[in-house]
Parts: C-alpha cells; sequence; structure tokens
C-alpha cells in the first residue's frame, strides 16, 4: 500500500491528506476511479505535490472551468485511463433581482450553507450583479438547492441546474 507516514510527515492539511490517501488505496484495491469533494488551493497543491512522486496512483482536477478556484480530485490507479472530464461537477444558477439590494459572494455562500450543506460540496461561486449568481457543486445536491434555496440577503432566488459550458466566466486580467 501507500507510505501513509512519509505522504502525512509535515502535511499542513493532515485530515483531508489522510482521507485522500485512504481514497487512493480504495482506488488501488477496487480499480475504480474515486472523486473528494472539493479542495482549496492550497489543499490541492499540498496533496498534488505529495502525490506527485507515487507510481501507482493518478490524480486529475477539475472545477468547471479552466481558472476554478475551488476543484474536485479525481484518484485512479496509474493503469486505469482519467480525465478531467469524469471527475462528477454540476452548475447551478442563482437567479434573483439584486439591482436593489445587491449581493456579494459572501451573500450567495452563506444563503447555501444556510441550507445546511457543507462548504466541501460547493466549489467556485460566480457573481453575476444584478441577476444573482451562478454555482458549481456536486451534482448530489442540485435537487436539493433547487428546492431549499429560496432567498439571498432580502432577495427570493430561484436555483436551477445550467450546464457547465453556460458558466459565465470572466477572462482573467492580464498586466500588459
Amino acid at each position: 500500500m501507500l507510505p501513509r507516514e512519509d505522504l502525512l510527515k509535515g502535511v499542513e492539511n493532515r485530515d483531508i491528506v489522510a482521507r485522500v490517501i485512504d481514497q487512493a488505496e480504495q482506488a488501488i484495491k477496487t480499480w475504480e476511479v474515486m472523486v473528494t469533494d472539493f479542495l482549496s488551493p492550497l489543499e490541492l497543491a499540498e496533496i498534488q505535490q505529495r502525490f506527485g512522486r507515487l507510481t501507482e496512483v493518478q490524480l486529475v482536477s477539475a472545477g468547471g472551468y479552466p481558472q476554478a478556484e475551488r476543484q474536485r480530485l479525481a484518484v485512479a490507479r496509474s493503469e486505469v485511463s482519467l480525465e478531467a472530464s469524469q471527475v462528477p461537477l454540476a452548475a447551478l444558477e442563482i437567479a434573483g433581482n439584486f439591482l436593489f439590494d445587491p449581493a456579494t459572494h459572501r451573500d450567495f455562500l452563506g444563503s447555501l450553507l444556510g441550507t445546511g450543506i457543507v462548504r466541501e460540496k460547493t466549489g467556485d461561486i460566480l457573481v453575476l450583479g444584478e441577476h444573482g449568481a451562478q454555482a458549481i457543486v456536486i451534482p448530489e445536491m442540485v435537487e436539493f438547492l433547487e428546492t431549499h434555496l429560496t432567498q439571498v440577503r432580502s432577495v427570493p432566488v430561484k436555483a436551477q441546474r445550467i450546464e457547465l459550458s453556460e458558466l459565465k466566466i470572466r477572462e482573467p486580467k492580464r498586466k500588459s
């Protein structure tokens, strides 16, 4: 099996890295692709750095669009073909009229978490100004959020699934 103690030596996010080691060992045993919840950029970098020298497993991350900050990680045996498209993700549009009560990223995140789901089940949130926002979540949460996410700040909202291709992503700012 994997060198658990070596992988965990000096790790900042010990619980998360340990969970990924468990998933990696499961992937080696069962030949299945295992997928983590969403990880922060720091957690992701630490895991990729730790697992980089292992030959038994491979990692692929995806967050819904190329510059996504929060991403899920797929872990598989090195013999299994693995692509970013195998990471299950879903996009949700949170539509409402925010013209007179503008909402921030924190407001949308607070409302999502206010439904009772944990942060690890949500990826990036793209705020669309007065029209609402779009959120990337694990697919299992979509129906629940369509039913339970009804308000952000004082604004009634309607949450519904959209395709990842419908995400309104701003081009990254470039310095010239």
